[in-house]
């Protein structure tokens, strides 16, 4: 008999990550691990962007609600430490994780229904019912955040991690593109709150997906302070413990002083292009979430090895830059101005996820192995609660009463007559430079190399590419333009 070797494909999981000398079952949680943020997408993208904007305003919400809203889902953080709590005291990460999980992200399907059951007149009830609704998936959504990280860093090998999450994110970021286009389309279409029921029924359908797919993970043995001998830390020590970490320390109040920062802001830009550039759904998804999520596919996996080659911090430092000018140049793009609007969303897909993955990985580098989901969640409680959430209902409150008084005097800056979202944007932007100006050199992370050799390097490769890319052009016109003087002579022949 003889024997035909089968040429097999490479599996998919090789393409999209270094699979050398991972075993079949890390190989397959990893890429489970990576496909299910791409699942997930589909209830982000409906649940932050401005279906869930348009959504709250046409529930009757003002500014304000919608800044307490906006900020339930971050204060619900919060929560994280009781779930690590638990977690640390029974190892019982991946039951916790699956359960809550599936049930949380299932229950966003029934905001979706608030409208056909509860009147305009009731607006009290409306207000009340969302409220509740939002808090339950989101103290869902804070036990899922200790799980994954907690899981994340156990699984991927810290030598591909800038990587991993790179990938991840690029292709979330294709998912979000599909996601938003087809949902927008659906909005500007879709009469009264129907397509709003539709997208907000996909997004608990798809976000239990996403959890789901832990289901074909295999979880590693965590590592609990009590597998040492000693007796698990009562849950006032677990704060205490991250809190003596200067270290730590230092990176979580400085993440947490940028959320407030950014926070006090971003909840309100869809709320502009709404209300005040009088953009479409189909407008904002293609020029705000398709725009910048296409340029980051192109280049996310790009800074995912220029983290894994040069550290964390001086891809910050770099993206930080645009990060932190971002709001003010909010005041050129109006009614009219919409060419500003896609070269701030150009730059945005340049450097926003870069800086956001930069930022993850520079705090989970820092929490230590044993006890790390302790550390995980105490970060996020802080930075979520007293950061982004703060600053929401505190930025909604001052959208509603503070700026427009001061849009009342009238001023104008480089031309322009300043709105109440001006002095929002223009705040942000203050609070924003202060922290890369005076807190980020502060910052120290071992083995990262400086901001300038990132750019020397990086802009040298660049020409580099750029100059083969030419060359290869050139040669190729030269190529084509031979060949049709040989043709002729053999024409004339």
């Amino acid at each position: 008999m003889i024997n035909v070797r089968r040429r097999t494909r490479p599996a998919l999981s090789a393409h999209l990550f270094n699979t050398t000398g991972m075993s079949e079952s890390l190989r397959r949680s990893i890429f489970y691990a990576m496909i299910s943020g791409a699942i997930g997408t589909v209830n982000s993208t409906i649940t932050t962007g401005a279906a869930w904007t348009g959504f709250i305003r046409g529930l009757g919400l003002d500014a304000f609600a919608l800044g307490i809203i906006t900020a339930i889902p971050v204060a619900a953080n919060a929560v994280q430490i009781l779930a690590s709590y638990f977690i640390e005291k029974t190892g019982k990460r991946r039951e916790l994780f699956i359960w809550v999980g599936l049930i949380g992200r299932m229950m966003w399907m029934l905001c979706g229904f608030i409208p056909l059951f509860i009147p305009l007149s009731a607006l009290a009830m409306r207000t009340a019912t969302l409220a509740l609704l939002v808090m339950a998936c989101s103290c869902a959504n804070a036990v899922i955040s200790v799980g994954y990280f907690s899981l994340v860093t156990d699984l991927v090998p810290m030598r591909m991690r800038g990587s991993f999450f790179g990938t991840r994110s690029a292709i979330s970021l294709l998912v979000a593109v599909l996601t938003g286009l087809g949902i927008s389309m659906l909005l500007d279409r879709a009469a009264g709150f129907t397509g709003y029921v539709i997208a907000l029924t996909l997004a608990g359908i798809f976000g239990a997906l996403d959890i789901a797919c832990y289901l074909r993970v295999d979880w590693p043995q965590m590592k609990r302070v009590s597998d040492t001998g000693e007796k698990p830390p009562s849950f006032g020590k677990i704060v205490l413990t991250v809190w003596r970490d200067k270290p730590f320390r230092t990176i979580m109040l400085m993440l947490t002083y940028w959320g407030f920062a950014v926070n006090i802001s971003a909840p309100f830009v869809n709320m502009y292009m709404l209300e005040v550039v009088g953009m479409t759904y189909t407008q904002i998804t293609l020029i705000n979430q398709v725009l910048p999520n296409v340029i980051g596919i192109l280049v996310i996996k790009w800074w995912g090895r220029r983290m894994d080659e040069f550290g964390n911090k001086p891809v910050m430092n770099l993206t930080g830059m645009y990060m932190a000018l971002y709001p003010l140049l909010w005041i050129f793009a109006g009614p009219g101005i919409m060419w500003m609007i896609m070269l701030l969303n150009v730059f945005t897909g340049l450097s926003t996820n870069a800086y956001d993955i930069s930022v993850q990985n520079l705090y989970l580098n820092a929490a230590p192995e044993k006890g790390r989901s302790m550390y995980i969640s105490v970060h996020l409680a802080c930075t979520q609660l007293l950061g982004y959430a703060t600053s929401s209902a505190l930025g909604g409150w001052l959208l509603q009463n503070v700026f427009p008084k001061l849009a009342d005097l009238n001023l104008t800056f480089a031309g322009f007559r300043l709105t109440r979202y001006h002095f929002m944007f223009m705040t942000s932007f203050v609070l924003r430079t202060f922290m890369l100006v005076f807190l980020v050199p502060r910052l120290k992370e071992a083995g990262s190399q400086p901001m300038t050799t990132l750019v020397k390097q990086s802009s040298r490769e660049i020409k580099l590419g750029t100059a083969r890319r030419f060359s290869m052009i050139r040669a190729n016109i030269r190529r084509r333009r031979a060949r049709r003087v040989i043709d002729k002579m053999n024409n004339e022949k």
